[in-house]
């Protein structure tokens, strides 16, 4: 019996960061002042020395407190360095300073979104909706959802008006709030019908909500951006639903040639290609999924169902292995670690994996079971009958003759 973990779904959120643009001032002496450590720490900032641009913004505002722009700046070099906690306190400030600057606002409300403050980041977004936009010289860049890099996109009203409807159609998802879902995506598309993300996004909040048309959005999203990875990844699973796994995994490959970095396509592939018996294929597609994210147990687990398909057992245990020592209560890898050992008749070993997985989940049925069969090959009857009773009770399927056999009477 083999255990394969399945891939989730991801929206799709847009990472912003700021870069402020200026004009550099030429003092009329060498005094350091509060404005000419803020230029300085801005030029800092942007030769990525975020470290010493915070050293530099913070005796900016020792001398100059009110300097909004300073926390603002120091706010950006600090989600460089992840310091998340760090950024929010220095944009908190900047709105005390300024209570109803757009852009702070607009600054707050997508990392409070990013720390999956779903509710603070809504009422954040809301009141952005009733300030006016006016023109800024701030220049916001989005990280891609499915590869590195930046990409400018956030210089005309409309555009960040969009992005408000955007994150607040997100958030209406996650909050499971399928009436305004697709009103606020539509208002994003409706300010801006060229972002494929937009249809992206709610052809997903359609699917959340079990509501039709999310084929149409993905297909409009791949006219927009015809190399589109998750438009491409998405309809793959469409497909696959369909029941039409040869058309699904072509559309993975797609995706995953049109990005070589995102790591969904390469499992849910693998997993498709484990339903059709493509062994060698899966384990390609794990080997590659690993290379993307070591730290996944269930990654490590399904290469090592692969491995174990192949007949590859010492390889199979090591994954199995590996997924335990990254969760040391994953029951899965205890039973699946069991089955090889077993299946390399090493049963007292196997009895010790299987006695974990149960140690971890004392209602595992799969567990009693395959320790029931690995006491009967010790000729242990006893033991293998008390598991098979547990199992029963667990609702683990036995067949009639497996019963007859494991508890007979001596």
């Amino acid at each position: 019996m083999y255990m394969i973990a399945l891939c989730k779904k991801y929206f799709i959120p847009a990472s912003l960061a700021i870069l402020v643009l200026y004009t550099p001032a030429f003092c009329q002496n060498t005094r350091e002042t509060g404005e000419s450590l803020y230029e300085r720490g801005l030029l800092l900032y942007r030769n990525g020395q975020y470290h010493e641009s915070i050293a530099v913004l913070t005796r900016s505002l020792f001398l100059d407190a009110a300097n909004s722009d300073a926390y603002v700046m120091r706010a950006a070099a600090k989600e460089q360095l992840r310091d998340y906690t760090g950024a929010l306190t220095d944009l908190n400030i900047g709105l005390e300073l300024i209570p109803d600057n757009y852009e702070i606002l607009f600054k707050r409300a997508t990392l409070r979104y990013q720390l999956n403050q779903c509710e603070l980041a809504r009422q954040d977004f809301i009141k952005l909706r009733s300030l006016p936009v006016s023109e800024t010289n701030t220049v916001f860049y989005r990280q891609s959802a499915h590869s590195p890099g930046t990409d400018q996109i956030l210089t005309s009203q409309s555009a960040i008006q969009s992005q408000v409807f955007n994150y607040l159609g997100l958030i209406a998802v996650q909050l499971k709030n399928c009436p305004q879902t697709v009103q606020y995506f539509d208002s994003a598309i409706r300010l801006n019908q060229n972002e494929a993300d937009y249809y992206i996004n709610r052809a997903i909040g359609k699917q959340v909500c079990a509501i039709a048309g999310a084929d149409e959005d993905f297909q409009k999203a791949l006219i927009l951006s015809p190399d589109h990875p998750i438009a491409k990844h998405n309809l793959a699973s469409l497909s696959a639903r369909k029941g039409n796994l040869n058309e699904a995994e072509q559309q993975l490959t797609e995706a995953i040639n049109a990005d070589p970095l995102m790591l969904d396509p390469y499992l849910e592939r693998a997993y498709y290609r484990l339903l059709r018996n493509d062994f060698t294929g899966a384990l390609a597609d794990y080997n590659q999924a690993i290379k993307l994210d070591r730290a996944n147990p269930e990654i490590w687990l399904n290469r090592g169902v692969a491995k174990e398909k192949l007949r590859d057992y010492q390889g199979a245990y090591r994954d199995y292995t590996g997924a335990i020592e990254l969760d040391e209560t994953f029951v899965k890898a205890w039973v699946n670690r069991g089955n090889v050992l077993a299946a390399q008749k090493r049963f007292v070993e196997a009895i010790e994996d299987y006695s974990a997985a149960i140690t971890f989940q004392p209602d595992y049925g799969a567990a009693y079971y395959n320790r029931a069969i690995a006491y009967y090959s010790l000729k242990k009857l006893a033991e293998a009958c008390d598991d098979l009773k547990n199992a029963a009770k667990l609702n683990h399927p036995i067949e009639e003759r497996v019963t007859k056999s494991f508890c007979r009477t001596p």
